[in-house]
C-alpha cells in the first residue's frame, strides 16, 4: 500500500470521527429549539443527549472484538451506515420520544465506528509515522469540538433544528466512499464472542454508566442507589474478565492488556483528560450566555481562537513525539490543560474582560492538540493483531467513562456553586492526566547486544538481502519482535556501520526459530565467527506474514528506504 493511499485512508477515518464529535456538540446547541418545537420539558429533553451517551458507551467493549472477528473496515462502515440512517430518523422525528429513540440508534452506530478508527490507524502506520497519523486524527476531533457550537448556531438559526442531523448525511456518504476506496480489508481474527460474556459485559457497563449519570428523578436520582449500581456493574464486568482469563488473547478483554504499562497509563491519562475536556466548555458557555448576556453565536465566537490553536499545533505533535517521546508530548498537553482551565476559572470568577478569557482558553486548544495522540499511542503501540481490537475498545470505553464522570461532576458542582468553581474542579481533575503523562514511557533508548555471527538458513542471501545471524551472549535482553534501524560494530572495522535489524520468527517461512538477523547497509562481506556489538534503535515496523518471498522483498526494500531516511534525518 503506497504512502499516499495510507494518508487518504486516514482522511476517510478522520472524516467519520469528525462527524461523530461534531454531532455530539452541535446537538447541545439545538436542544432549546428541539424542546420548544416538540413541546418537551427540560427533564425529558435531557434524554436526547443521555440516550445517545448510554447507547454509545455501553457497546464499546464489544465493538472492538466485532471488528477483530468480522473485519474492522466492515464494522466501521456498518457503524457509519447506522449513524447516518439514524440521523435522518432524528431529523424526521414527529415527537420527542421518537427523537430519543433515534438518538439511541445513533449512539450504537457511533460505538461500532469509534474503536475501529484507532485499530485501523495502528495497522496502517508504524512508528515514526504512527505518531503523526494519531496527531492528525486527534486534531480532527479537536476541530469538531470547536466547530460544533458555531455550526450548530448557524444551522439552527437558518434552517431549524432538523438541519443539525441532516448535515450528517452528505458527510456520511462521502466518508463511506473514501473508506471503501482507500481503507484495506483487515485480516479477520478468530475470536470467540460467547453470549454470556457479551451480555454480562454489556449489562455491567450499562449499570456503571446509568449509575454515574443518574436519571434525574426516581430511585436513581438518589446517591446511594447510584453508587450501589456502579459497584454492581463493576463487579459484573470484573467477574466476566476473571471467568474469561483462560482464553488469553482470545478473551473479550484480555487481562494481559492490564500488564502493559503503556496501555494502563495511556488509558488512565485519557480518562482524566476526557473528564476535563468533555465538560470544560459547559460552565464557560453558561457564564458567557447566562452571566454576560451573550447570544449562542456570540459566545461560540469566543472559542474560535481555541480551535485555531488546536489546528495550528497539530503538525508539531507528531514531530515532538518522535523526537522526545510520548512522555514529553503528553506532559506538555496535560500541563497546558490544567493551566488553561484553572486560569479561565480565575478570569470567569473575577469577571475579567472577554479577550482575556478567550486568550486563556486558547491554551485549552493547544492542550487538545498535544494530549490525545501520546495517550492513544501508548495504549496501542505494543498491541498485536490478536489484541489490538480489544485494546482499542477498552481504551475508548475507559476514556468515555471519564467523560461521563466529568459531565456528572460538572452538573453536581453547577447545581451547588458557580461556573468558576466548576472550572476549578475540572482543572484539579486534569492533574490526573499530568501524573499519567509523567509515567508514560520516554524516548526509547537503544539496546546494545553483544555476541557472534553464526550460520543461518541463508534465506536473506537468496533474496538479495544478505544478513548476519547474531547469537547474543547470555544475559542479553533482546527487544520485542520487529524490524529496527540500528548499527553494527566489528573488531575489524574502524567504525560502526548502519544496519537493518530483524528480530523474531518470520512466519512467511514456516518452522523458523526466533532469530536476530542484521542486514548491514552497503556491505556484502563475510562476518561468520566474528564477535560483534549490535545497537538496536527505533522500530520501523512489527513482524508480519507475507504472501511469499516476492512480497517480503518489496517490504524489505521499503524498510531499507525508511531506515536510510531515518538515518539521514538531522
Amino acid at each position: 500500500m503506497t504512502p499516499a493511499r495510507r494518508w487518504l485512508a486516514l482522511g476517510g477515518l478522520c472524516l467519520g470521527f469528525f462527524m461523530l464529535l461534531l454531532d455530539s456538540t452541535i446537538v447541545s446547541v439545538a436542544l432549546p429549539a428541539v424542546a420548544r418545537d416538540l413541546h418537551a420539558d427540560a427533564s425529558t429533553s435531557v434524554w436526547v443527549n443521555s440516550a445517545y451517551l448510554f447507547a454509545f458507551a455501553v457497546p464499546l467493549l464489544v465493538a472492538g472484538r466485532l471488528g477483530d472477528r468480522y473485519g474492522h473496515r466492515r464494522v466501521y462502515l456498518l457503524g457509519l451506515a447506522v449513524f447516518t440512517v439514524a440521523s435522518v430518523g432524528c431529523a424526521l422525528a414527529p415527537g420527542i420520544g421518537a427523537l430519543i429513540a433515534w438518538r439511541a440508534v445513533q449512539g450504537v452506530g457511533a460505538a461500532l465506528l469509534t474503536p475501529q478508527c484507532l485499530t485501523v490507524i495502528r495497522s496502517l502506520f508504524d512508528p515514526p509515522r504512527l505518531a503523526v497519523a494519531l496527531a492528525v486524527w486527534s486534531a480532527g476531533g479537536g476541530a469538531a469540538t470547536v466547530a460544533g457550537p458555531i455550526v450548530g448556531g448557524v444551522l439552527v438559526e437558518a434552517w431549524g433544528w432538523p438541519s443539525v442531523f441532516l448535515v450528517n448525511v452528505p458527510v456520511g456518504i462521502v466518508t463511506a466512499i473514501v473508506v471503501l476506496r482507500f481503507v484495506p480489508l483487515s485480516r479477520r481474527v478468530r475470536v470467540p464472542l460467547p453470549l454470556p460474556a457479551v451480555v454480562g459485559v454489556t449489562a455491567g457497563v450499562l449499570a456503571v454508566v446509568v449509575g454515574v449519570q443518574g436519571t434525574g428523578d426516581g430511585v436513581l436520582a438518589e446517591p446511594l442507589p447510584r453508587i450501589a449500581l456502579v459497584l454492581l456493574g463493576a463487579l459484573v464486568v470484573a467477574a466476566v474478565l476473571v471467568v474469561q482469563r483462560r482464553a488469553g488473547d482470545r478473551a473479550l478483554v484480555p487481562l494481559g492488556l492490564f500488564r502493559d504499562h503503556g496501555f494502563v497509563t495511556g488509558s488512565w491519562g485519557a480518562a482524566a483528560a476526557s473528564f476535563c475536556v468533555g465538560s470544560a466548555p459547559i460552565p464557560l458557555m453558561l457564564d458567557l450566555q447566562r452571566g454576560r448576556g451573550l447570544g449562542a453565536g456570540e459566545a461560540a465566537l469566543v472559542l474560535v481562537p481555541m480551535g485555531i490553536a488546536c489546528l495550528a499545533a497539530a503538525p508539531f505533535v507528531g514531530r515532538l513525539t518522535n523526537t522526545a517521546g510520548p512522555r514529553v508530548t503528553a506532559t506538555v498537553g496535560a500541563v497546558l490543560l490544567v493551566v488553561s482551565v484553572a486560569l479561565t476559572a480565575v478570569l470567569v470568577g473575577s469577571g475579567a474582560p472577554l479577550w482575556t478569557v478567550a486568550a486563556a482558553f486558547t491554551g485549552f486548544g493547544f492542550a487538545n492538540a498535544f494530549v490525545w495522540s501520546p495517550f492513544s499511542l501508548a495504549a496501542v503501540l505494543h498491541g498485536d493483531p490478536a489484541t489490538i481490537g480489544a485494546a482499542s475498545s477498552t481504551f475508548n470505553t475507559v476514556k468515555q467513562l471519564g467523560a461521563v464522570l466529568g459531565s456528572t461532576a460538572t452538573a453536581v458542582v453547577l447545581a451547588a456553586s458557580t461556573d468558576a468553581v466548576a472550572l476549578g474542579v475540572l482543572a484539579v481533575a486534569a492533574v490526573g492526566a499530568v501524573v499519567a503523562a509523567a509515567l508514560l514511557p520516554g524516548r526509547p533508548r537503544p539496546t546494545v547486544l553483544t555476541g557472534a555471527v553464526v550460520h543461518g538458513a541463508g534465506v536473506g542471501n537468496g533474496l538479495g538481502y544478505p544478513t548476519a545471524n547474531l547469537l547474543p551472549d547470555d544475559g542479553g535482553r533482546v527487544p520485542a519482535d520487529g524490524v529496527y534501524v540500528g548499527s553494527l560494530s566489528a573488531a575489524t572495522w574502524s567504525e560502526a556501520r548502519h544496519a537493518l535489524v530483524s528480530i523474531g520468527s518470520n512466519s512467511t517461512f514456516p518452522d523458523r526459530p526466533r532469530t536476530v538477523e542484521v542486514h548491514v547497509l552497503d556491505f556484502a562481506g563475510d562476518l561468520y565467527g566474528t564477535p560483534v556489538e549490535l545497537t538496536v534503535g527505533a522500530r520501523i515496523r512489527r513482524q508480519r506474514t507475507f504472501s511469499g518471498p516476492d512480497a517480503l522483498v518489496v517490504a524489505m526494500r521499503d524498510d531499507e528506504r525508511r531506515a536510510r531516511a531515518l538515518l539521514t534525518r538531522p
